[in-house]
């Protein structure tokens, strides 16, 4: 057992829970689908993470599908909430699901075919589609809407780039578990004024 990562991988999966109920689950479907293809899917990862960190490795692999399916087609619905989110729009249902699909067949483009670099580039690309959309929000007059969003990205990307700022040693696998609660944290706190 390995009750660091453990432990870290239950408070993170207790944040996406949190901000799931808290948050995300008042907003109109459409937002809530978009936010939680992520949401939801690290928080997933993050439960059988833990399982597989106190010693049932045969959870891992589940583990490691949300984790691509959070990066790949979340990193997608999480770009289409945050202009929902930006623009005061919430999006269509086929423009909800459109994005939901693109997400999907990246996934299967990845998964069944082996293109590791969808899965790596993916994330920067939906990370640097947030900050344009935060930055257009303080235009629109929604500083802490936007303030929120650039955090939880701060958060994503120290996360993401994890290895070549920290090491590769075992702290920072609970380092990475620990800002990916931040960031989603931060992605809660973006939509609190829609929730209030």
């Amino acid at each position: 057992m390995q009750i660091s990562h453990v432990i870290s991988d239950v408070i993170l999966a207790a944040i996406g829970i949190y901000v799931f109920f808290v948050y995300l689950s008042k907003l109109n479907l459409t937002s809530t689908v978009l936010w939680e293809s992520f949401v939801l899917s690290v928080t997933a990862a993050a439960i059988f993470g833990a399982i597989t960190f106190a010693g049932y490795p045969d959870a891992n692999p589940i583990s490691l599908f949300f984790q691509k399916l959070a990066t790949i087609t979340g990193g997608v619905g999480l770009v289409g909430a945050t202009f929902a989110l930006v623009s005061g729009s919430d999006l269509s249902k086929i423009a909800c699901y459109t994005l939901l699909t693109i997400g999907f067949f990246l996934f299967a483009l990845s998964e069944g075919f082996g293109l590791t670099k969808i899965g790596a580039y993916t994330p920067i690309v939906a990370m640097s589609l947030v900050v344009i959309l935060a930055i257009l929000g303080f235009t629109k007059g929604k500083t802490m809407v936007s303030v929120w969003l650039l955090i939880g990205v701060a958060f994503f990307a120290l996360g993401t780039f994890r290895t070549q700022i920290f090491g590769k040693g075992d702290l920072t696998i609970d380092i990475f578990h620990y800002l990916t609660a931040g960031g989603i944290l931060s992605l809660g706190m973006a939509n609190r004024k829609k929730t209030a």
